[in-house]
Parts: structure tokens; sequence; C-alpha cells
């Protein structure tokens, strides 16, 4: 009978409300994270480049154009998880600055050449910050993507202090290695794409658009020739000088991830303090 009594009470208490903020930030994040892919769209990609919202639309300057736009797409890939939404914000983005630099057709075929780099450049960009949404270290790889690629003068080392600060949010004391391991996957992920980069516009400066008649497919082995030459015989030179000028990033860094962790101390005295008085 006690504990039929026991239960029935237990029944005619008041279940306690679900806390309404992080159900109104959860429904609201959608809408906050369209707007911010749209703001970062541009200045990842572009800034520095050309005024807002003017794009690179010049068959010299392709290799900016399709670095800008892959690095571009990848962080509006990153923020705005939903796939249409990042898919609508990346080609309105990518048309509207089509539209304000439509090419004049001045070379043959260099309307269509231009349009197939901004395109390939945006799906490649989707595809690539898609994998950021599995997590932090997914989330980092993004990052060190993006900060390798970026052909803006924003300065890219803040996005791979970031990259390299984001693995801490899921380090514990038993998976130190895993963390070194992952750090290290990062800076090399980022050279590799910054190398990557760098030979591209290598390659692209002996674009010579209507210089005899060359057709474009030659002129496209000839890019590649010429970055792969690049890649093969400066990559340890490249990669080198990429390491001693960012020196001031690792240090930003690390105050990054002396951040996280004190984050994630706080967040875990908070919820063992909650738990003990509930």
């Amino acid at each position: 009978m006690s504990t039929t009594t026991t239960t029935t009470s237990d029944r005619s208490r008041p279940t306690p409300a679900a806390p309404a903020r992080p159900l109104l930030r959860r429904r609201a994040w959608p809408y906050v994270s369209i707007l911010l892919g749209a703001a970062l769209w541009w200045p990842v990609g572009f800034l520095g480049l050309r005024p807002w919202p003017h794009l690179p639309l010049d068959v010299f300057a392709g290799d900016a154009l399709f670095l800008g736009a892959t690095a571009a797409a990848a962080s509006v890939s990153l923020v705005v998880r939903s796939p249409w939404p990042r898919l609508l914000v990346v080609v309105l983005a990518s048309g509207l600055g089509w539209l304000v630099d439509t090419p004049t057709g001045r070379y043959p075929h260099e309307q269509a050449v231009l349009a197939a780099l901004l395109g390939s450049a945006a799906l490649a960009g989707i595809l690539l910050g898609a994998r950021g949404s599995k997590g932090p270290l997914a989330a980092a790889t993004v990052l060190a993507v993006v900060a390798g690629l970026s052909p803006a003068t924003w300065p890219r080392g803040l996005a791979l202090a970031l990259a390299l600060a984001l693995p801490f949010a899921v380090a514990t004391w038993q998976r130190v290695a895993p963390t070194l391991l992952s750090l290290v996957r990062l800076v090399l992920t980022w050279l590799v794409f910054a190398l990557l980069g760098r030979a591209l516009s290598y390659g692209w400066d002996l674009v010579r658009p209507g210089g005899g008649g060359v057709p474009v497919g030659q002129q496209a082995r000839s890019v590649a020739d010429a970055a792969w030459d690049f890649v093969r015989t400066q990559w340890w030179t490249h990669s080198q000088a990429l390491l001693t000028s960012s020196t001031r990033w690792y240090v930003a860094a690390a105050v990054l991830a002396l951040v996280v962790v004190a984050l994630r101390v706080g967040r875990g005295v908070l919820r063992r303090r909650n738990s003990s008085t509930a």
C-alpha cells in the first residue's frame, strides 16, 4: 500500500519545464547561420582582391577566382548545416558577383572558362565544408583547408589558429597521443592545400588567352604541368617558409586552446554543482 501511495504522489508532482532558452537558440540558429554564412562568403574568398562585391572575373586571375570561391563556399558550408540553404547562399553570392562583373568575352571561351571555374569551385567548397558538421576535428580540418587555399588578404593564420585549438574541445588526459596526432594532421592538411594553391597560381601565370589560337585544353595541360613542377621542386622550400612565417599563429592557437580547456572545465564544474543541488 505504501508503495502505491509513493508512486501516485510521484506522478502527481509537476514535471519541471524544459529550459526555453536552449530551445529558442536551436530554432534561431538556422536563420542566424544563413546570415553568418552570407556575411563570410566574400571576405573569406576575395577580401583585398577586388572591392566588395566584385570578383576576380578575369581570365588572367582564374587561379584567384577558383581558390577564393572554394574557400568561400567551404566557409559557408561549415556554418550553414542544412544542404539547401547552404547551396542557396553560395549560388546567390556567386550569381551576384557574376552579375556585377559579367566577363566581356574579350578572349575566346573566356566566359565559359570563368563560369566553369566559379561553378566547380563552389561545388568543391560545399563538399569540403559539409564534412565540418561531423564534429570539432572535422570542423578544424575545414578551417585548415580554408587557411591554405584562400587568396584573400584577411589574416588566414587566424583560421589556422582556431583549427589547431579545436581538437582540445574533445581532448582528455587519456587521449593525449590522438590529440597530438590530430594537431600534426591539421598542420599537414594546411601545408598541402597551401602548396596546391600556390602551385595552381604558379601554373596559371602561363595562361595566354587568345595567343596564337592555342586551344583551351592545351593551355590547361600547360597549367597542370607547371603546377606539378612547382610541387615537385618547391614543396619543401614552400612548406618551410610557411612554417617559419606563422609562429605568431601558433601562439594564438595555444591561447585559444587554453580558453577552450578553461570553458570545458567551467562547464564541468557548473554541471556537477547543478547535479549536486538538484
